[in-house]
């Protein structure tokens, strides 16, 4: 192993003891030739006793130990520049590969798509039989997973930020049609210290109750309460609630690795999870669907 790669596994608290002690050893050195040579007879000639001699080699030493951790500290700092450097142009390099990554991701999914859509108007004039039905729910099925990849994507894409929670709200909102169903929110004067896709947090709460609900959906209610120093944000409806067989595939850890509900509420999870944020479900089956949102007390703060 060679000396650069025997100092690149050394800690760097390791290193400064290190420093230290050779400081403290050349310290010591001085001290002894100073007190036993008389070096300072030079400049203390008019003092003659022992006690001079030893208080002169004393300070002699303690400025030895005042410059040599001088050296250190402007040792570490060197040190602790260049590493600056080599993670700033690491994190660019990054940076720039990350979005060749995006790149080609984007440019691949749009081919996927016009592929698909191509295949989809070609079986328009097909009979239909029970091969083209199924074929044409795989098709759906690609579409469904080529979207979830794009979204997905996006997940940590962006750096978290400090969002008004009523705005991300009513931005959700305004994307869905609710028809006859009420919608209640109580989440007003707090903001949220997250991902920038929180507005499809609650967008896909809202589309999965009207879309699981059933006939008996006639509300959905979004309302912060506080427990202990977290925020916790409720989003329930009255529909016909989630049954305890669904409750532990709600949100898998990984996609596809166990039956679930749907990429929504995985998508939920993973985007709320960026700032620490967790969801669970808590609602009675038949009595509606009821999620509640847990906000740590270092990501949201009052207006």
């Amino acid at each position: 192993m060679s000396d650069d790669s025997v100092k690149k596994t050394q800690s760097p608290h390791f290193r400064v003891l290190q420093d230290i002690l050779l400081v403290a050893i050349l310290a010591v050195i001085v001290y002894i030739a100073a007190y036993f040579m008389n070096l300072t007879g030079v400049l203390l000639s008019v003092l003659e006793t022992s006690a001079a001699q030893y208080a002169s080699a004393l300070i002699i030493a303690v400025i030895f130990l005042i410059l040599g951790f001088i050296f250190i500290v402007y040792r570490r700092w060197n040190e602790l520049t260049q590493v600056s450097g080599e993670i700033i142009a690491t994190r660019t390099q990054m940076d720039r590969v990350n979005a060749k990554l995006m790149f080609l991701n984007n440019i691949t999914r749009y081919d996927m798509l016009n592929e698909v859509t191509q295949l989809h108007k070609d079986l328009e004039h097909a009979d239909r039989t029970p091969e083209i039905i199924r074929v044409e729910e795989s098709i759906n099925r690609i579409r469904r997973q080529i979207k979830f990849t794009k979204e997905y994507q996006d997940i940590g894409a962006m750096p978290p930020a400090w969002q008004n929670l009523a705005d991300a709200v009513m931005r959700a909102k305004v994307g869905l049609d609710l028809g006859n169903v009420s919608f209640e929110m109580d989440i007003h004067d707090v903001e949220v210290y997250a991902d920038p896709l929180l507005e499809k947090v609650f967008y896909y709460m809202i589309s999965n109750s009207m879309k699981y609900g059933g006939s008996k959906l006639s509300k959905i209610r979004i309302y912060r309460k506080k427990v202990d120093d977290r925020l916790t944000i409720v989003c329930e409806d009255d529909g016909v609630g989630i049954s305890q067989e669904l409750k532990g595939g709600l949100f898998p850890k990984e996609w596809g690795s166990r039956k679930h509900a749907g990429y929504g509420l995985f998508l939920i999870r993973e985007t709320l999870g960026v700032t620490g944020i967790s969801i669970f479900e808590t609602g009675t089956p038949g009595e509606g669907a009821k999620f509640e949102i847990n906000v740590p007390k270092e990501v949201f703060r009052n207006l």
